[in-house]
């Protein structure tokens, strides 16, 4: 089960940068402003899912990940398995 939402969380992550790459692929304006909220919808979906998947445990240690205020040390889990 956890594979699945750490697979769900790449998913919505490449389902977000391919919105980016819309623009150079379709060029009827209604057809990419469709494609750009459908993936975006998609990545939002299939995040959110992946991190009910994952709980609470991997979101509040990813969450410490990416403060900036810990950018600078390690995180205190490492600094206790490296002790």
């Amino acid at each position: 089960m956890k594979k699945l939402g750490i697979a769900l969380l790449i998913a919505s992550a490449l389902a977000f940068l391919s919105a980016f790459t819309i623009p150079f692929l379709v060029h009827s304006g209604t057809k990419m402003t469709g494609w750009i909220a459908g993936l975006l919808v998609c990545s939002e979906v299939m995040f959110w899912t992946g991190g009910l998947i994952l709980g609470k445990e991997v979101a509040r240690k990813y969450r410490r990940y990416l403060n900036p205020k810990n950018w600078g040390s390690k995180p205190k889990e490492m600094k206790k398995d490296n002790e």
